[in-house]
C-alpha cells in the first residue's frame, strides 16, 4: 500500500510492516479464484460487495471525489470496508490487474481460525488504521493538498502536444522521453525531471511535443496546484530550478556549436 504525498521515514516503516504482516498472515491461506480484471474506474461495478481480493499483479488505485489517495501493492487486501456495507474509497483499475478473489466468509473464517492468526490480523487492521490516521493528521495541516494524477504511457506515445492549452505539469517517474519543437528533436526528459511547467507559468500554448521514448509512469498535477505544491514542498522548487538550468545551459552549449565556424 502506497500512500500519497510527501510522508516521513515511519510511515514507510509502517508500510513495510503492513507487507510482512500480510505475507504472514496469508502464507497458509489456500489459493483463492484468480481473476484478471480489466481497466474500470470501480472495482465493485464489476464483482460482487460479498468479496475479498489480494492484489497480484497491476495498478490499483483508491479515490475520493476523484482523487487519487493511494495505491494498491502485491499482497495489499481489498474490500474490507465495502463488505461489511461501510462508506469507502473508490476503487480503480489503470490496467489490467491480477487479483485473488475470496468470499468475505471464507477468508474471514481463515483469520480466525487460530489464536496465532488472531493476533496477527489484528495486528494488521491496527498498522493500517495507524497509516489512515496519520495520513489525515498530515493532511489537516495542509488542506489545500495538490490533486495528483499517475498516468502511463508506452514508447512512442505523445505525453504533450505543441499547440495544447496548459492544464498539468509533469515529472517523468520512470522512463524517458524526447522533446521536439516543429517535429525536430531539440531535447530530452529523463526520470525524476519536471517538464511542461513554463506554458503554466507563462499561460501560453505548450511550446514543445513530449514523446515517450520508453514505457513511462508520469506524475502530473494541475496547474492551479503547482503553485500550492511548490509553496507546502520547496524541494520541488529546487528541482524545477535545476532542470531549468541544465536546459539553459545545454541550450548555449548548442547555440555556441553553432556560432563556431
Amino acid at each position: 500500500m502506497l500512500l500519497l504525498g510527501e510522508r516521513p521515514s515511519y510511515v514507510d516503516q509502517l508500510t513495510d510492516r503492513l507487507k510482512k504482516l500480510s505475507h504472514k498472515l496469508f502464507e497458509a491461506l489456500p489459493p483463492g479464484q484468480p481473476v484478471t480484471l480489466s481497466a474500470t474506474q470501480d472495482l465493485y461495478a464489476l464483482e460482487s460487495s460479498e468479496n475479498l481480493f489480494i492484489v497480484r499483479h497491476g495498478n490499483l488505485t483508491a479515490n475520493s471525489e476523484n482523487r487519487v489517495c493511494l495505491y494498491f501493492e502485491a499482497g495489499d487486501l481489498i474490500g474490507l470496508t465495502q463488505c461489511y456495507q461501510l462508506p469507502s474509497l473508490r476503487v480503480s483499475i489503470e490496467d489490467n490487474a491480477e487479483v485473488e478473489q475470496y468470499e468475505a466468509d471464507t477468508l474471514l473464517r481463515y483469520v480466525n481460525e487460530t489464536k496465532e492468526r488472531q493476533a496477527i490480523w489484528t495486528s494488521y487492521l491496527v498498522t493500517q488504521m495507524t497509516l489512515f490516521q496519520d495520513a489525515f493528521g498530515r493532511n489537516q495541516l495542509n488542506v489545500s493538498q495538490p490533486h495528483t494524477g499517475f498516468l502511463n504511457f508506452a514508447e512512442g506515445q505523445t505525453i504533450i502536444t505543441q499547440g495544447d492549452d496548459a492544464k498539468e505539469v509533469f515529472t517523468i517517474l520512470t522512463g524517458s522521453a524526447d522533446v521536439f519543437v516543429d517535429d525536430i528533436c531539440v531535447g530530452k526528459v529523463e526520470q525524476d525531471e519536471i517538464f511542461g511547467a513554463m506554458a503554466v507559468f507563462t499561460g501560453e500554448k505548450r511550446s514543445a511535443t513530449v514523446k515517450a521514448t520508453s514505457n513511462c509512469t508520469v506524475l502530473a498535477v494541475p496547474k492551479e496546484e503547482f503553485i500550492t505544491l511548490i509553496q507546502s514542498h520547496p524541494q520541488t522548487t529546487m528541482t524545477l530550478i535545476e532542470n531549468m538550468a541544465r536546459k539553459i545551459t545545454a541550450m548555449n552549449t548548442q547555440f555556441t556549436q553553432q556560432e563556431t565556424p
